[in-house]
């Protein structure tokens, strides 16, 4: 699949274009799109609360579940790990897993 990187408007395929589809769905709260209220992530709902080991461990679920929902389009990549880390004011999340049969790392920051 072809797409266009949302930064610099060049074309991207293969894996960068997927890691932007993951970001997107993964940084976009459930429920918010009009036409698909399915798409998205509960994982925003998370963001400018106390970032408390409870709610790393919550954000890894969150994370996991967004892999599973078809509505997101990101189900080719199967998570093996998922580390939810504290970054500044925010929220890091790394992946470890398996796409098209390769071994493939990739971290999402909100």
């Amino acid at each position: 699949m072809i797409g266009i990187d949302r930064n610099t408007g060049a074309a991207v395929d293969d894996w960068p274009q997927f890691v932007q589809r993951a970001t997107r769905a993964l940084t976009t709260p459930l429920g918010t799109r009009q036409k698909r209220p399915l798409y998205g992530s509960m994982i925003p709902d998370l963001l400018g609360r106390n970032l408390g080991d409870d709610l790393l461990i919550l954000a890894q679920s969150h994370a996991a579940q967004a892999f599973y929902n078809e509505q997101n389009g990101i189900s080719d990549f199967q998570p093996q790990v998922i580390v939810a880390g504290r970054q500044g004011a925010g929220l890091v999340l790394r992946f470890a897993g398996t796409w098209k049969n390769r071994n493939q790392t990739f971290e999402v920051v909100t």
